[in-house]
């Protein structure tokens, strides 16, 4: 079945509240992960890959299948789908959009910098995982499906312009 993806990030965080209520504005199902977890685990061939791999689940194209199946399965006939975490680019190999959220990763400036460490040292932290994130949802989505929220929204904007972006993308 062809479905409406939109994928969230504001990894490495857990999906921020706001999402979900992006996804309903937009009308999109927000699917969690937590489902897709359980149906993953009732997979055998699954089991015995996550067992069998140096790599971390996420990082691992051979589950692919595995959830897609497990999406196909928790998601139904739905036609518009919201998914949380970059992971779901590498195992739909796309998605119709993206929208990255960075502040987890300034929450993790924040804590470098009360626990001493160095300016640069937390600037090039997070210069680098910021960077991984764009590359990763660039691999899989157009640069022009790919929506950055700016720094320091407070969520009600975040859940605005995410879902006035995902209207506009379908």
């Amino acid at each position: 079945m062809k479905r409406f993806v939109i994928v969230f990030s504001n990894e490495p965080e857990d999906a921020a509240p706001w999402v979900a209520r992006a996804c309903a504005s937009a009308k999109l199902k927000f699917v969690d992960n937590d489902p897709i977890t359980t149906e993953i685990s009732r997979i055998p061939e699954a089991q015995k890959q996550f067992l069998q791999s140096n790599l971390p689940p996420g990082e691992n194209p051979a589950l692919a299948p595995h959830y897609q199946a497990a999406l196909e399965k928790v998601a139904g006939r739905e036609t518009r789908v919201g998914l949380y975490s970059l992971s779901w680019l590498l195992y739909l190999g796309q998605a119709d959009g993206c929208v990255l959220d960075f502040s987890a990763l300034e929450s993790q400036r924040k804590q470098g910098l009360a626990a001493g460490m160095k300016q640069k040292d937390v600037d090039a932290y997070v210069a680098k995982f910021t960077q991984q994130m764009r590359d990763r949802a660039s691999k899989h989505v157009p640069r022009e499906r790919i929506l950055e929220l700016p720094a320091g929204e407070p969520e009600a904007r975040k859940l605005e312009l995410s879902a006035d972006f995902i209207r506009k993308l379908g």
